[in-house]
C-alpha cells in the first residue's frame, strides 16, 4: 500500500511550515533549525491520516553510525549495511499500541553513505576525496505504516534513542488526529501522544 497523496502533501506541508517558521523567526538569540546539521540532533516529521502513518527521519550520519565520512574500511562498510538493515526493520524503532495492529508497509532510505555499487562507490570516493574528511553526511529515512485499528492509535513510542545512543534529541513536527503538534523528543521523553 502506497502513502496517499494527502499524507505526502501533509508531510511536505509540515516540513515547509517548520522551515519557513524558522527562517522568519527574528529573535535576537541563537536558535535551533530543523535543517541545520548538528551532531546529536535530528528531525522527525510525522503525519497520521486515519490508519496511515508516514514518518520522516532526518539525522546527521554521526548520530546513527558514529561517523559521517564515506565508508572506506570493511568495518565502516559493515556498519553502514547494519544501519540499513536496522532502519529497514523500523517496527523496532517506532512502537505502536498493540491494539492498533500496525505494520510496516514501506521504507525509503537516502544518504551518500548508502551507495552500494562498487564501481559507483569507488568513483564517488575519488570525486569527493578532498571533501570527505570535512563533509557532513545526513541520512534521510521515510517510513510508511498501516494500522488496521486506527481508533487504538493514540500514541507512538520513538525507540530511536536506545537504538542510536548518538541521537540526543529529535525535533518533532507532527500532524495527527487532533491537529498539529511540535516539540522535542529525548530518551526520557520519547512518547508522541495523539
Amino acid at each position: 500500500m502506497r502513502p496517499t497523496p494527502f499524507i505526502i502533501g501533509s508531510l511536505l506541508a509540515v516540513i515547509s511550515v517548520a522551515s519557513a517558521a524558522h527562517d522568519h523567526d527574528e529573535h535576537g538569540h541563537e536558535h535551533e533549525s530543523l535543517s541545520a546539521h548538528e551532531h546529536g540532533v535530528g528531525s522527525l516529521n510525522l503525519v497520521v491520516d486515519g490508519g496511515e502513518v508516514a514518518i520522516e527521519l532526518v539525522s546527521p550520519a554521526n548520530n546513527l553510525l558514529g561517523f559521517e565520512h564515506l565508508p572506506a574500511s570493511k568495518a565502516d562498510k559493515a556498519k553502514v549495511k547494519a544501519l540499513q538493515a536496522q532502519l529497514n526493520d523500523a517496527s523496532s524503532l517506532f512502537v505502536f499500541p498493540a491494539a492498533a495492529d500496525c505494520s510496516l508497509e514501506e521504507v525509503e532510505l537516502s544518504s551518500p553513505l548508502f551507495e552500494t555499487e562498487d564501481g559507483h562507490e569507488h568513483e564517488h570516493e575519488h570525486e569527493h576525496s578532498d571533501e570527505s574528511a570535512e563533509s557532513h553526511a545526513d541520512i534521510q529515512a521515510h517510513f510508511h505504516f498501516n494500522c488496521t485499528q486506527e481508533a487504538a492509535l493514540d500514541q507512538i513510542q520513538v525507540a530511536l534513542f536506545s537504538a542510536f545512543p548518538g541521537t540526543e534529541r529529535l525535533l518533532l513536527q507532527a500532524i495527527g488526529p487532533k491537529g498539529q503538534q511540535g516539540g522535542e523528543l529525548t530518551a526520557t521523553q520519547n512518547l508522541i501522544r495523539f
